[in-house]
């Protein structure tokens, strides 16, 4: 007779100490730290309650900041997602190499972050790589200095992150589309229904899981960029392309230590509202589908 054995919960007592002492005790401290006076400047802290939060909702500079943030990831998941798809949608078919070009388009999102910034800082540069091939082809008028113009750069940025992360999203789907049963697109096919209709019909309605993991990951991931932004820009040129987080930095880089964790304790809040409120949504999606 097979007995199931049981181990006793104090096995979980180091996995839960060193969650606790890396995770749960930086972030109590972070809301406790947002609600007083640290600063470089002062040789104690003292307890000022919500003032912090009071002049960061005076702050016009991190207004603008929050709208870059939100403009940044709703291309990026917009567009990360809608490349993803369409490559795993081309390389599920029997396309010649189809193994090595998924290689390919996923390798991108194990690189560094900093080192795709430094690549595409040369790429676009005015002499750059980008600016060459566009006065090859015969447009030259559209050439501009990418990361110098305020009114391109955060979209040049949201480029970047999205060649980077395609990938990823492309590995996601591809796991989905596998998983479909073959009888379903079996049936389509006699029933005489075309590719496009057995995308719109049969595969993109059972990808619905795979749909809400990928557009949660780059909603999150994208409302909580720095690397990239910090590796080409900096949030510049002057701040038109200055998000939380890099605005966080530079609280950070000027001492006021209460001000940036309480800047960062709302942007936490932010994600985890937008976040769950996503994600009830494709829940809901993925019932009615």
């Amino acid at each position: 007779m097979h007995i199931k054995k049981m181990y006793p919960l104090w096995l979980l007592l180091p996995v839960l100490a060193v969650y606790g002492a890396l995770y749960i005790y930086p972030t109590l401290s972070g809301f406790y730290y947002s609600l007083t006076d640290w600063n470089i400047y002062k040789e104690s802290i003292r307890f000022v309650g919500l003032q912090q939060y009071r002049d960061l909702l005076a702050a016009g500079d991190l207004v603008n900041a929050v709208r870059h943030t939100l403009v940044y990831a709703a291309i990026v998941t917009v567009f990360q997602n809608g490349l993803g798809l369409g490559l795993a949608l081309i390389l599920t078919t029997r396309v010649p190499g189809r193994n090595a070009f998924r290689t390919v388009f996923f390798l991108p999102c194990v690189l560094s972050t900093l080192v795709i910034g430094y690549v595409f800082s040369a790429i676009y540069r005015p002499e750059g790589i980008l600016n060459e091939l566009l006065r090859f082809v015969g447009l030259g008028f559209a050439t501009t200095d990418w990361l110098g113009n305020a009114d391109v750069a955060l979209y040049a940025i949201s480029v970047a992150n999205v060649w980077q992360y395609a990938g990823f999203a492309m590995a996601i789907y591809i796991a989905g589309i596998l998983v479909i049963p073959k009888e379903l697109i079996e049936a389509s096919i006699i029933d005489g229904s075309g590719y496009l209709k057995r995308v719109r019909y049969v595969i993109f309605p059972l990808l619905a899981p795979s749909f809400t993991i990928n557009v949660i990951l780059s909603l999150i991931g994208s409302l909580k960029v720095f690397e990239i932004v910090f590796a080409l820009t900096s949030g510049g040129p002057g701040d038109a392309t200055e998000v939380v987080n890099t605005y966080i930095f530079d609280r950070f880089s000027d001492g006021l230590y209460a001000y940036g964790t309480a800047a960062n304790v709302c942007l936490f809040l932010v994600i985890a509202v937008i976040s769950f409120y996503a994600l009830h949504l494709l829940r809901r999606r993925e019932v009615q589908l």
